[in-house]
């Protein structure tokens, strides 16, 4: 929010579910991610929010209730989604058939998008269980799209997406889908490009003549904390160079290592110019903006979204996971991990062919044309 207001932008509060018992039910495996009761107070908030501001068009990023409520207030609804968070993904979220999940052999970004023959029928098949099971466990959005007579049903599975609009913010040769409809559309990778200047110590860091690889450890806003200090250790004890954003999540790391600089902000741009390596959560912004500056990528899943885009990162041949029970249970797993990006050159070219796939997206400018489409044809004044 601090940003956001930094760069001009009117807030206003709106009332959302506790983040760390939502993310922790998510954690948990919890098909039932959110009660009947809070859902409710969500689109009751969102109605009040829109009589007040009077918006020409909603656009939503994670915001479940969004879909009913601005059917409910007769507002055009736009939203940014990831494929995996549609109902037209190609590849399965939680792959029922482990010997097969859709994804390219040859771990190759230029490889066969889609599976055929069997296995398409087999991924069709584990995507249909997998959304079924998940409406049927959380039958709350179909309700309300019954009770307010919602035209595109929203359910379990479609909840994050747009009623009148979809953005998908990802490539088709990352995250491929099946059966689009026209209201749908990729506009490649939204990442963070911020206007802050990069601290004092950056440009020591950047310009120093020192020939050891730089690791980049970026966790998100879905970290556990305690990953940012084993990553710190692990860095500590082999001698390796690193900068460490933080995300204001952690605040006890050392702040005088020559070598590891901890920071709670920084704009990812400025060190992935000089970074060998990125270690993260697996959330899809820090994937695309160290694929889009083509840097190899390990990540620390520890939500069902983080564990589904690592698999296609390693389908890719862009980077490996390190689970969390192996990163908590094994102190030399991420080293190994670091060692053997490092010791094949196949991830980093792997990595600047996807590189090359991005650069072909201008996202924002994109999105804000089909924002235009939109309110041009409901009518009203962008």
């Amino acid at each position: 929010m601090r940003i956001l207001e930094q760069e001009g932008f009117n807030t206003f509060p709106l009332f959302e579910p506790d983040p760390k018992q939502l993310f922790d039910n998510i954690r948990d495996g919890k098909l039932r991610f959110v009660d009947e009761n809070t859902l409710d107070k969500m689109i009751d908030a969102d109605v009040e929010l829109f009589k007040s501001v009077r918006p020409d068009v909603v656009l939503t990023d994670g915001r479940f209730s969004a879909r009913i409520s601005t059917y409910i207030a007769k507002v055009p609804h736009a939203a940014i989604v990831n494929v995996s968070s549609t109902a037209y993904r190609a590849n399965p979220y939680v792959p029922l058939f482990p010997s097969r999940t859709g994804d390219c052999a040859h771990h190759s970004p230029t490889c066969a998008a889609e599976s055929t023959g069997w296995n398409r029928w087999l991924d069709n098949l584990n995507l249909w269980l997998e959304m079924a099971v998940f409406n049927m466990a959380m039958p709350a959005f179909s309700k309300r799209s019954r009770r307010y007579g919602l035209h595109r049903q929203a359910t379990a599975t479609n909840c994050l997406a747009g009623g009148d609009l979809t953005l998908l913010a990802d490539t088709p040769e990352y995250f491929p889908t099946r059966c689009l409809p026209s209201h749908y559309h990729y506009v490649g990778p939204i990442v963070w490009n911020g206007t802050s200047p990069a601290p004092e110590w950056w440009q020591d860091m950047a310009n120093a003549q020192d020939t050891r690889p730089l690791v980049f450890v970026s966790m998100g806003s879905t970290a556990i904390p305690a990953l940012f200090e084993t990553a710190f250790n692990m860095l500590d004890a082999n001698g390796m160079r690193g900068v460490i954003a933080t995300g204001g999540q952690k605040e006890d790391l050392p702040q005088d290592h020559p070598d590891i600089r901890v920071t709670p902000f920084i704009d990812g741009n400025h060190v992935l110019e000089k970074s060998a390596i990125v270690i993260c959560h697996g959330g899809n912004g820090t994937i695309y903006q160290a694929l889009g500056k083509g840097v190899p990528v390990i990540g620390i899943p520890t939500i069902p979204d983080q564990h589904f885009n690592m698999r296609r990162v390693e389908a890719l041949g862009t980077g490996l996971t390190v689970t969390q029970k192996t990163f908590e249970t094994s102190p030399t797993a991420l080293h190994d991990a670091v060692q053997q990006i490092l010791g094949s050159p196949r991830f980093s070219d792997n990595a600047r062919t996807m590189q090359h796939i991005i650069s072909t997206y201008d996202a924002p400018l994109l999105c804000a044309e089909h924002l235009e489409q939109l309110t041009e044809s409901s009518g009203a004044t962008a």
